[in-house]
């Protein structure tokens, strides 16, 4: 007799299940999708000077993150994304990402390691803060 399978997900296996399905939206440029995982006063940051990139700086919101994500997709296309580590607690998380990103605006290609430290409450995204390399893009894409 077969018997189907049994998952249960809870704690920071579900915490981690969350993330990753987050950054999958974020790949597809899907920003509402990726924005649903925040709380309502969530904050959304990644780190840099907005004269070089005007993506960077702190978003509030779920209809702010939503636009910087949607925003950051007509810039630059996703040519390969990797989650390398997802380490998770229930109210931490760190994420250290490769990406190849190509600039829709000058054709260039250009790969980036990223790191995205994220506070959690109930499940919510409370502030994800990111580090990367916004000169080395803001290059990439004929802004310098």
């Amino acid at each position: 007799m077969t018997y189907p399978s049994f998952r249960v997900l809870s704690g920071t296996i579900a915490v981690r299940e969350s993330l990753i399905e987050l950054y999958e939206a974020r790949r597809r440029g899907d920003g509402d999708g990726f924005a649903a995982g925040f709380a309502e006063d969530g904050v959304f940051h990644i780190l840099g000077d907005t004269r070089l990139l005007p993506e960077t700086g702190p978003r509030h919101g779920r209809r702010d993150i939503a636009r910087v994500i949607k925003q950051c997709y007509r810039q630059y296309e996703y040519v390969d994304a990797l989650l390398i580590d997802v380490i998770v607690d229930i109210n931490l998380a760190a994420i250290r990402r490769h990406l190849t990103l190509r600039s829709r605006e000058t054709g260039a290609v250009g790969e980036f390691d990223v790191m995205d430290f994220i506070r959690l409450r109930d499940g919510e995204i409370v502030e994800l803060t990111q580090f990367m390399d916004t000169a080395s893009l803001a290059v990439m894409s004929g802004r310098v």
